[in-house]
């Protein structure tokens, strides 16, 4: 298997090193290589299945090598940049007011790295990691977030009022990404290849979803459950549920926003941002997604009044 894994990884080599690949984060490179393969798999064949690569191999034991040593070369800066992301971006001393007592954020940032390791080993999981990782990359949560404290509009009075979160801006900031991080946790427990409307569906079954929970809460003992309960409930549609709290339901649009984000997308004279772009047909299709359409309302005049 190493030896294939080595062969397997020279083709990856070759297909992430395109050009049109080079802007994109690693997780993006990743499906659109899962994506060429796919599509391609009937020019590839006679080529991946030659002396030179896998002879006598089926299309279905190819893939599963290619797909195994994608994930791995994708790891090798992956999984870094995520620990780096984890250790210098992340402050979690909002644990500290949730849970009224002092702790050791090092620690928790060590079982939160363990975890997340955990995670990005499951490929259906990856696919859903996308938005969580590029959400964290590019600052956005921190930029929604600082204007929804200075508008002081309806997403303030839910996280503030409804939730009733006792802590500042940076505190809140703090959770969303952590609950953003955790939120494709959900698909541990799923069947793989299952829908994301299909994962709703069980998400909004009591058993399910205390199934999920109780599984994070005994790997991820160092977490108040209130932040599990965010991220878990980030998958669930707002339209079944008015109940969910402020940051779960800011964790599914900034998710989603962020799931194909390119911040260097050349723009159209005269075309909406992407960001605003993206809002605005979020905003029309809101039903469909199970999104707060108050929450989008609010984010869509924040990209349009600072150009997003």
């Amino acid at each position: 298997m190493n030896d294939e894994l080595t062969k397997a990884a020279q083709f990856v080599n070759r297909l992430l090193a395109n050009p049109a690949l080079g802007a994109l984060p690693p997780l993006q490179k990743e499906e659109q290589i899962l994506q060429f393969l796919q599509v391609n798999r009937q020019a590839l064949f006679p080529t991946l299945s030659s002396p030179q690569f896998f002879p006598g191999y089926t299309w279905e034991n190819i893939t599963f090598i290619m797909e195994k040593a994608l994930m791995e070369t994708v790891n090798q800066n992956l999984v870094p940049q995520l620990q780096g992301l984890v250790e210098n971006s992340l402050d979690l001393s909002f644990i500290a007011f949730l849970r009224q007592q002092n702790v050791s954020t090092d620690a928790v940032k060590k079982d939160l790295i363990r975890f997340l390791g955990e995670l990005l080993s499951h490929p259906s999981v990856r696919r859903e990691f996308s938005g969580s990782y590029n959400s964290l990359v590019y600052h956005v949560t921190d930029k929604y977030v600082e204007q929804v404290f200075e508008r002081k509009e309806y997403v303030h009075f839910e996280l503030t009022k409804v939730q009733r979160l006792r802590m500042g801006k940076e505190e809140v900031k703090n959770l969303i990404r952590v609950s953003l991080l955790l939120k494709p946790a959900v698909y541990l427990f799923s069947v793989p290849g299952t829908a994301q409307q299909e994962i709703q569906k069980s998400v909004s079954q009591p058993q399910f979803t205390d199934r999920v929970l109780h599984s994070l809460t005994d790997k991820l003992r160092c977490l108040p459950p209130e932040v599990l309960a965010s991220a878990v409930h980030a998958n669930l549609s707002f339209l079944d549920n008015q109940q969910l709290e402020a940051t779960a339901r800011i964790s599914a649009i900034i998710n989603n926003l962020c799931r194909n984000y390119r911040p260097d997308m050349p723009r159209d004279r005269g075309a909406d941002t992407m960001e605003k772009s993206w809002l605005s047909v979020a905003r029309k299709n809101h039903r469909f997604y199970g999104f707060d359409v108050k929450v989008l309302d609010e984010f869509y005049k924040i990209a349009g009044e600072n150009n997003w």
